[in-house]
């Protein structure tokens, strides 16, 4: 055996080198989940996401091609954490009173300890969607996604389902985005607190106005 043989490391093998490869990509994805909901997609430069992701240059371009490749998958990313988010807010168990609190309560959460989730994907609607259609259908894939999961739950906890299931989901959704915005401009907590309570009035307006529809067209 040749001198110093015994010292030299031994290539890695295809299986280390690919999970190698995938724990890189992770990271720089985590990072640009960071950086694009701090600064906003045009802000975050190539330096930052190695120096935040600890890799070179060379490893986002060879995972990603350049810095607009990471906007699909970093919405990907976020996608699923949201409608987990979301899933779990629609709490299927109880009286309806409850369940509409467990929602509204599941969402002011969800703004108030994971803001940036909706925050990133605001920030990438107004940067990136008017000029990449790939961004555009996405963003819309995941709005979509949202709404169903809320439909979903909703329809599941009556039993069945029931026409204004939609124009909730549509306007807890609206209410997310707004009260994300709001924290931008007035992050003090009363307010976040107050802006789902606002929530929960408006839903129980909605929802009553409704049911007193149905029971004027009765016949």
């Amino acid at each position: 055996m040749p001198a110093g043989s015994r010292n030299r490391s031994a290539p890695a093998s295809p299986s280390a080198r690919r999970a190698q490869g995938e724990a890189t990509r992770e990271r720089i994805l985590d990072a640009a989940v960071e950086l694009i909901a701090e600064r906003g997609f045009a802000a975050t430069s190539i330096d930052a996401l190695c120096q935040r992701a600890n890799v070179v240059r060379t490893a986002i371009y060879w995972h990603f091609g350049a810095k607009e490749g990471l906007v699909v998958p970093v919405i990907e990313r976020v996608a699923s954490a949201w409608i987990d988010e979301i899933q779990r807010a629609v709490f299927r168990e109880g009286d309806p009173l409850a369940r509409l609190d467990r929602f509204v309560d599941g969402l002011r959460q969800l703004v108030m300890e994971r803001p940036h989730l909706v925050r990133l994907l605001l920030a990438l609607a107004l940067e990136r969607s008017d000029q990449d259609p790939a961004t555009r259908a996405a963003l819309r894939s995941i709005f979509e996604r949202a709404r169903t999961a809320i439909v979903s739950g909703i329809d599941t906890s009556l039993g069945q389902p029931w026409p204004e299931s939609a124009l909730i989901a549509r306007t807890a959704l609206a209410f997310v985005s707004h009260a994300v915005a709001q924290q931008l401009v007035d992050p003090r907590p009363a307010e976040t607190r107050q802006h789902f309570a606002d929530l929960r009035t408006a839903l129980l307006l909605m929802i009553g106005a409704r049911l007193r529809e149905r029971e004027v067209a009765a016949p």
